[in-house]
């Protein structure tokens, strides 16, 4: 997960230096993947801090947010950084056009637009851990259909209240969430149900063949320690949300940083 430290976040100048190091981990480059030599002045100023250089090997003028999705913005760097703050937190646009006093059709296109590359780089491997968390959360999806008495109110109205498990019939489909106790790295899947059929394959594709994969008591996991996985669970119906079975005094049974996310 990405985190802003807005405490640190007070100028112009460090928001710049925190998007060159976030977009640019290896090194600010021309489009063409020229380095910026050590100590080159930059071509024009006039947007301070936002620098622009001309490549000394083909000429091209760069700066930070060349070949980035924020490439041709006319947003200063305290606003970008607030802005993906809010798209990280999932505040919904138009209170985040309002807070920054940005028109919402803009942000929320620039908001699909990074969703969409996002979503092309998710990770497809499985996680590296030995040890892994596994639960399902239910999104509401809103009321498909149902039209807005006020044309100035987001697209859908939200919170389908049927009750029972979510699927993706009744629009209210079920998460899969799988994270990584060591790296903290996390796959999330939008399944169709939360069946065994469904979930258990998700679950291995997501996990290495000899991880220890910790769930709550849910049958769609009854059948994971047959696949050579270590499989420990927590009765959450009896109110078990953590368990000692080593005898360390250290409760390591428990799905909680997959229920805290």
């Amino acid at each position: 997960m990405m985190r802003f430290p807005i405490s640190e976040l007070l100028s112009q100048q460090e928001c710049h230096d925190y998007l060159l190091r976030t977009l640019h981990p290896n090194g600010l480059q021309c489009r063409h993947g020229h380095p910026l030599p050590p100590n080159q002045a930059p071509h024009d100023r006039s947007r301070a801090p936002i620098f622009d250089y001309r490549c000394r090997v083909c000429s091209n003028v760069f700066n930070v947010f060349t070949n980035t999705v924020w490439e041709g913005t006319h947003y200063d760097c305290v606003t970008i950084v607030l802005i993906m703050r809010g798209f990280v937190q999932g505040i919904p646009t138009l209170q985040l056009a309002q807070e920054l006093e940005l028109d919402y059709g803009t942000l929320l296109e620039r908001r699909h637009l990074i969703q969409q590359l996002a979503l092309g780089r998710k990770p497809d491997d499985p996680l590296p851990d030995d040890v892994t968390e596994a639960d399902e959360m239910f999104q509401n999806a809103g009321e498909k259909g149902t039209l807005h008495p006020d044309p100035d109110d987001p697209p859908r109205r939200r919170a389908n209240n049927r009750p029972g498990l979510g699927t993706m019939e009744n629009d209210r489909p079920p998460v899969l969430g799988v994270v990584g106790r060591t790296t903290g790295q996390i796959r999330l899947t939008v399944c169709d149900n939360t069946q065994q059929a469904t979930i258990q394959p998700q679950v291995e594709d997501d996990t290495l063949s000899n991880t220890t994969l910790n769930t709550d008591e849910s049958s769609a996991y009854n059948h994971i320690a047959g696949t050579g996985r270590n499989h420990a669970t927590v009765c959450h119906s009896h109110r078990e949300y953590a368990r000692d079975d080593d005898g360390d005094g250290f409760c390591e049974v428990h799905c909680n940083t997959m229920e805290g996310i």
